[in-house]
């Protein structure tokens, strides 16, 4: 009988079929609900005003620089994928003279910013022999790269009066010449012109 008795006056209460909140538990519906809200626009507030974080890793170096002198055709600087060996800087510089020192470790790897030296056969350094190259191609009547002047530059092979003066000038800039291969240096001169002047050319 209490059961009936307290049925009967929730439904009194309501005044209909529905359930109707009393006001203790309407206002504790209405903190909930605000709480929840609440924590909702601060996660949105956060997520706007914070840019994501990105992380960059830097690129590997797809290139290395080597300077290659001593014993090679054409001594300079040179570009090189990364990874090279020594034998990749020898090619590039146009492979050894015939006074290179043939006991090289060609697969030696390379660094960036390194100089690699060919040393040369007859001193096993990186100073050339009298000459720029091995004694024993030098002619009888050999001109002086460093003393010679213009007339003297035209008697040699393949020079004319523009390469003997692009040569001066070389020299005049630079200073004297240390070894033969330099000659590749000057506009004009390439292997082939290289290899005539062997022969007829001396450095002292």
């Amino acid at each position: 009988m209490l059961q009936a008795c307290y049925s009967g006056g929730r439904r009194a209460e309501g005044g209909g079929s529905g359930v109707q909140w009393s006001r203790p538990e309407q206002l504790v519906v209405l903190v909930a609900a605000g709480a929840v809200i609440s924590g909702v626009a601060t996660l949105v507030i956060l997520q706007r005003s914070s840019p994501p974080v990105r992380i960059f890793e830097a690129p590997p170096t797809a290139e290395i620089v080597v300077q290659v002198d001593g014993a090679v055709v054409r001594p300079g600087l040179y570009r090189l994928p990364a990874g090279s060996r020594a034998d990749d800087a020898l090619r590039a510089a146009g492979g050894p003279t015939p006074a290179a020192e043939t006991t090289l470790n060609r697969a030696r790897p390379l660094r960036d910013g390194e100089r690699f030296t060919v040393p040369y056969r007859s001193t096993g350094s990186d100073v050339a022999p009298a000459g720029g190259r091995h004694p024993d191609d030098r002619g009888p009547h050999a001109v002086d790269l460093n003393r010679a002047d213009a007339a003297g530059l035209e008697a040699l092979p393949g020079i004319g009066p523009v390469l003997a003066r692009r040569i001066i000038a070389y020299r005049e800039r630079h200073g004297p010449f240390h070894r033969l291969e330099e000659l590749l240096q000057v506009e004009g001169i390439g292997p082939k012109l290289l290899a005539r002047l062997r022969k007829h050319v001396v450095i002292r």
